[in-house]
């Protein structure tokens, strides 16, 4: 009899429950159980989240590639934030200078002060040295880059009178990985060093990659002139579909360069890189490849000139790893450039009127690169990233390099011997 009064209790709530649920009456029940839900756990847990990990591409700009990173610059988001070693900065004001490195004389252009530079920050930050640059040094990168050294943990010395102290040891180097400078601590009697030369060899800057990016971050000056550049590029890739679509369709395609949040006074060589890379629908992506030819002194100071053979085989060797190749050539020679290479429809140019950091700059925004001679072509090859192929009869011998000190392991050699020629019987063969 209690079974069934319990029963019938229990029929008779049930029914009730159902006669008074509406749908709207069960949404909000759910409603306000996931909110309750959601504030316990947020009162219990939040405080004990882990921050999060910014998820980054690298420079290569490919899916395969995303890694996560602790900087807090991002290439995939284009913002100018700060690394992460500015805020690790020893307090340089309490330190006394127990070690100087000095850079006041370099030979040829920017190439050379690019490396010159990168070679004494390098070897001063291993060592916690004060470094010296001088003044007309400073100002030639900085016409190009901003290279605030300040915001680094190196120590700019800007004091003239410092490089007259006694005990100052000079030696010079091509392109000589000295060992006794990456030593430890360092030796007594190198703590005063004036790097005389080029000192073209990356061991003394690669542990410092980061920070040499950051320092060689470019100036707004050639940025906003490669931003018609780019323009013009895009419209260059949708004149190659011409003969594939009709002209109304192109039409569509024809439309100004976007720069999003940015204006061409403040947008980012990164932002201006993603944009060429990865260009709008209905455009697909592209691979781009830098190429820089140089020639010029090098014809009589070096005896060496490039081999359109050389150039050839290092542009199939792409056409064959990417789909969608196409490249942008900078040179000392564009005539050169026009005549052997101009007729090619996936070839582009730099314009005639744009300066050596304009160059530079137009090189960078792309993923890969070719290199035929030169620190300036070593140079848009690194800030670049990716893939590296460059000619194997530079350097010359008489500059007695070695190779595994000048050239990073990334850098590409597939071609059996040297496509460069020499245009005087006096050259070495490499």
């Amino acid at each position: 009899m209690k079974q069934n009064f319990f029963t019938k209790s229990h029929r008779d709530l049930l029914h009730l429950f159902q006669s008074r649920l509406t749908p709207t009456n069960f949404a909000g029940f759910v409603f306000s159980v996931l909110f309750a839900l959601f504030i316990i756990y947020y009162l219990l847990f939040s405080q004990h989240q882990p921050s999060p990990t910014i998820l980054l591409l690298n420079r290569n700009f490919s899916a395969s590639s995303l890694v996560k990173t602790s900087h807090r610059y991002s290439y995939a988001t284009n913002e100018k934030l700060v690394p992460d070693f500015v805020h690790q900065i020893i307090d340089k004001a309490q330190r006394p200078a127990t070690c100087l490195v000095v850079i006041r004389t370099v030979d040829g252009a920017i190439g050379n002060r690019m490396f010159l530079f990168a070679s004494a920050y390098g070897f001063a930050r291993l060592h916690q040295c004060d470094l010296y640059v001088a003044p007309w040094i400073l100002n030639d990168l900085r016409s190009i880059f901003v290279l605030n050294v300040n915001s680094t943990p190196v120590h700019l010395v800007t004091d003239n009178s410092i490089v007259n102290q006694t005990g100052l040891v000079q030696r010079y180097s091509a392109c000589t990985l000295y060992d006794d400078l990456l030593k430890v601590p360092l030796s007594p009697n190198l703590t005063k060093y004036e790097m005389v030369g080029f000192y073209q060899a990356f061991g003394y800057f690669l542990k410092y990659k980061d920070e040499i990016s950051y320092l060689f971050q470019f100036h707004q000056v050639p940025i906003g002139r490669n931003v018609p550049l780019v323009e013009q590029l895009l419209k260059g890739i949708i004149s190659l579909f011409r003969n594939l679509f009709s002209s109304s369709v192109l039409a569509v395609w024809n439309i100004p360069l976007n720069l999003g949040n940015y204006t061409k006074d403040n947008v980012t060589h990164q932002y201006l890189k993603s944009l060429l890379i990865h260009p709008s629908a209905p455009l697909i992506p592209v691979t781009w490849i830098g190429i820089h030819i140089r020639r010029g002194d090098f014809l009589t100071f070096f005896k060496i000139d490039t081999s359109v053979e050389y150039l050839t085989l290092a542009m199939n060797y792409y056409r064959r790893k990417y789909i969608n190749c196409r490249f942008l050539i900078a040179s000392d020679d564009k005539e050169y450039v026009k005549t052997h290479l101009g007729n090619n429809s996936d070839v582009f140019i730099t314009p005639q009127a744009f300066f050596s950091g304009d160059d530079l700059a137009a090189l960078a925004l792309c993923e890969h690169t070719i290199v035929t001679a030169g620190s300036y072509g070593w140079w848009a090859a690194w800030l670049a990233g990716g893939n590296v192929v460059h000619d194997l009869n530079y350097p010359v011998p008489s500059q007695n390099c070695i190779r595994e000190h000048y050239f990073p392991p990334w850098f590409l050699f597939p071609h059996s011997s040297s496509s460069q020629k020499q245009t005087g019987s006096t050259a070495n063969k490499s």
